[in-house]
């Protein structure tokens, strides 16, 4: 873990919200400050590094960013390991801590509005009101999350058991789905002739039953992406939550129903990316009478259905550092977030002097 940090100019802090920051990020965050003094407005982005290695920088004791080319640093700037000088800071386990579950948490809330989005789009009439109620309790259980993360770093110890039954009920009834998904589309694969193809019909009684309802198979699709990320953000909730209390204690026991947990959600994320690959890869076959235009058309717009929303995870949590000593975590404006999650009570960032 590194902190990226470079002088910001007031244009450039339009572009963000002013957050403040959680009481325990605070006391962390100072001890980093302290050491760059800034003279002007300062950002500080918590980079989280995905196995890449840092390139010492030359002629100071700071790192050069990821070895990926110069476009990626912005404003020649310098990265600091957590331990400056030789000392690990003060605080670096909450802040380790607190930085990676506030990323989960803004990438959890972007996953969890892209896959309902694509539900509502999709909305039948007839299924109006379960739909309603399914998205009211994935969206109730996020918040709840959010709001048990949020007080995780400001050195409380929140009651996450009904967040986590909701998340393991969602898990669970998504679990079950995608399974029998897997197992409907192997069968057809094996039925299959020669080619591979599958005909559209067989396709559409497979996933939809006997009304051949895609629709109804497509709202649970991503139903079932939303709840698979419940399931993975509780699992990091309950974990930060025991890493927050007692920073030096390793846990070994707990860790080991941790990993159960984390393997089941990672055995689910599998079978869903299995599911996406085999649905949008098939060819398609029909009657005599239909025409070959007509078949490449409706695979085409199977397919499209089929794939989830692009969803660009948060690269790093960045912060604001102002000679007078406040620290501001900054946000995208463009960034929607909800009431509860660890953003809330946001404001436009105001050009600072």
């Amino acid at each position: 873990m590194a902190f990226e940090y470079y002088p910001i100019n007031d244009n450039e802090l339009t572009k963000y919200k002013s957050v403040p920051v959680n009481a325990a990020i605070q006391q962390a965050l100072t001890n980093i400050v302290r050491t760059v003094e800034p003279k002007s407005a300062t950002l500080f982005r918590v980079v989280l590094p995905k196995g890449a290695e840092l390139v010492r920088a030359v002629g100071t004791s700071g790192f050069r960013g990821y070895a990926r080319g110069s476009t990626s640093i912005s404003a020649q700037a310098v990265l600091y390991p957590v331990g400056i000088g030789g000392a690990a800071v003060a605080g670096w386990p909450i802040l380790a801590v607190g930085a990676s579950v506030m990323a989960m948490d803004m990438l959890a809330q972007r996953e969890q509005r892209a896959h309902q989005r694509r539900v509502e789009t999709i909305l039948g009439r007839q299924e109006k009101r379960y739909v309603d109620s399914r998205i009211v309790t994935q969206r109730t259980t996020d918040k709840q999350l959010s709001a048990a993360i949020s007080l995780m770093l400001d050195g409380q110890l929140p009651d996450l058991e009904v967040a986590k039954h909701r998340a393991g009920d969602e898990f669970e009834t998504a679990d079950i789905f995608l399974g029998e998904t897997w197992a409907a589309i192997q069968s057809l694969l094996e039925s299959a002739n020669v080619s591979g193809a599958v005909d559209y019909r067989k396709l559409e009684e497979a996933l939809g039953g006997k009304n051949r309802d895609l629709d109804h198979f497509f709202r649970h699709l991503y139903f079932a992406r939303a709840a698979v990320v419940l399931g993975r953000k509780a699992i990091l909730a309950d974990a930060a939550k025991a890493a927050l209390a007692d920073p030096d204690n390793q846990y070994v026991a707990f860790r080991k129903s941790l990993e159960r947990s984390a393997a089941d959600v990672k055995q689910a994320e599998s079978i869903e990316a299995q599911v996406t690959e085999a649905l949008t890869t098939l060819e398609f076959t029909g009657s005599w009478h239909k025409t070959k235009k007509s078949i490449t058309g409706r695979q085409s717009a199977f397919r499209e259905r089929v794939m989830p929303s692009h969803i660009d995870p948060p690269d790093a949590v960045q912060y604001v550092a102002l000679p007078s000593g406040e620290i501001h975590q900054l946000v995208p404006i463009e960034d929607q977030y909800d009431e509860g999650a660890p953003v809330e009570h946001s404001s436009a960032a105001a050009p600072m002097s």
